[in-house]
């Protein structure tokens, strides 16, 4: 564990001592931030937990630890890894470049004016909206998916349980890697079963191959009133708080286990509350199925349409005459040619003229449901 911390030290920013680091960075940070304020107070890991986390979540990443870790030699870690470039390599050149030229065009100055964004229907997609929205420094998602726990490596080899565990972690990760969403009714085998309890591995994978170092990770509860507690200190949703990246300017990302509906919010109305705490934000809705489009989820569909400064999405988010004229602009690009057969009821008329009138530039990547480029379309409605 010695030669992994070392070797984590070469990748990672210096760590200072624990006093030091809370006087100088969060301190004032926490002090200045209202939004920060609502969140749950990182509980910054030791020396030891710390490299044990960012080596687990780089070898989940298919990436190598300096000093070496001992799942690297086995075969198994060896063809995941493999599998995971290859399939890395693939996305990069049809669909992240693409992305990240095409936010960094088109969205560099909605991205200045908020750092948070909202994510609704999430899963553990960190991959795709850090992409878009690599800036963000509150990141708010949601799913029906448990969130689990961190796994360790080290201890599931030791155990026996590694080939096992990795083996169904490449099973989770193959359908993003490959279309660019997760499967609702694969998430629900894939992400609860006796190796893989719930969406842990696959957020902080993400993280890792992003190029993040993990600062803590604290199991929280949302509230009703949206503040956010470690758990056990409160009743509300299950979720976790991940603190990532520079210290100097640490990031998070927030899931919550919730039911979007309007009866989840109601029982819990907290998802909606933080949003107005941390907001306004921007929303990012891909493969959303639909669900913006029906009358029981309008408590989450006013809630994004009232603390976002604006929404980027595909079609499956939220219908276009919900954006109304006087109080959005909407901007369209690439090519709507309605929804996949599944979804074939919430094809949108209004959208087709909409997009046969107004003038609109063509999207280099696919994302959502149509995941060929020249099928996709995205939105970006914008607050007046």
């Amino acid at each position: 564990m010695t030669a992994i911390f070392h070797g984590l030290r070469s990748f990672c920013i210096p760590r200072l001592p624990a006093l030091v680091f809370l006087l100088l960075c969060v301190a004032p940070a926490w002090a200045t931030d209202d939004g920060a304020a609502s969140l749950a107070t990182p509980s910054f890991l030791p020396d030891e937990a710390f490299a044990r986390v960012n080596a687990s979540a780089r070898g989940l990443a298919g990436q190598t630890v300096s000093g070496g870790a001992s799942w690297e030699s086995t075969a198994e870690w060896g063809d995941y890894q493999k599998w995971l470039d290859v399939r890395w390599s693939y996305i990069t050149r049809v669909r992240l470049s693409a992305m990240r030229n095409w936010s960094n065009a088109e969205l560099g100055g909605l991205r200045g004016e908020t750092s948070t964004v909202f994510y609704p229907f999430s899963g553990p997609d960190f991959l795709y909206v850090n992409t878009v929205f690599p800036d963000s420094k509150y990141l708010l998602m949601a799913g029906l998916e448990p969130v689990g726990s961190m796994p360790d490596l080290a201890k599931l080899q030791d155990e026996g349980k590694f080939a096992a565990y990795i083996g169904q972690v490449k099973t989770s990760l193959n359908t993003i890697l490959v279309a660019s969403f997760f499967k609702t009714k694969d998430m629900k085998t894939d992400f609860n079963n006796q190796m893989v309890d719930g969406l842990m591995p696959v957020i902080v994978a993400f993280l890792a191959r992003q190029g993040y170092t993990i600062d803590a990770i604290d199991d929280v509860t949302l509230g009703h009133d949206g503040s956010v507690h470690h758990r056990g200190e409160a009743s509300g949703a299950p979720g976790v708080q991940i603190a990532y990246g520079d210290r100097s300017d640490l990031h998070y990302l927030l899931y919550f286990q919730v039911d979007l509906g309007n009866d989840g919010l109601h029982d819990n109305p907290g998802f909606v509350r933080l949003m107005q705490k941390l907001g306004p934000g921007i929303t990012y809705l891909k493969a959303a199925s639909y669900l913006l489009y029906e009358d029981y989820f309008s408590t989450i569909r006013n809630g994004i349409l009232d603390n976002s400064l604006a929404v980027v999405e595909d079609d499956s988010g939220i219908p276009l005459h919900d954006f109304k004229p006087d109080e959005w602009d909407v901007i369209p690009y690439g090519n709507y040619t309605g929804p996949i057969t599944l979804f074939k009821d919430h094809y949108q008329p209004d959208l087709t003229d909409f997009y046969a009138r107004t003038p609109h530039s063509p999207l280099p990547f696919g994302s959502g449901y149509k995941f060929a480029a020249a099928f996709s379309s995205l939105l970006v409605a914008k607050k007046k």
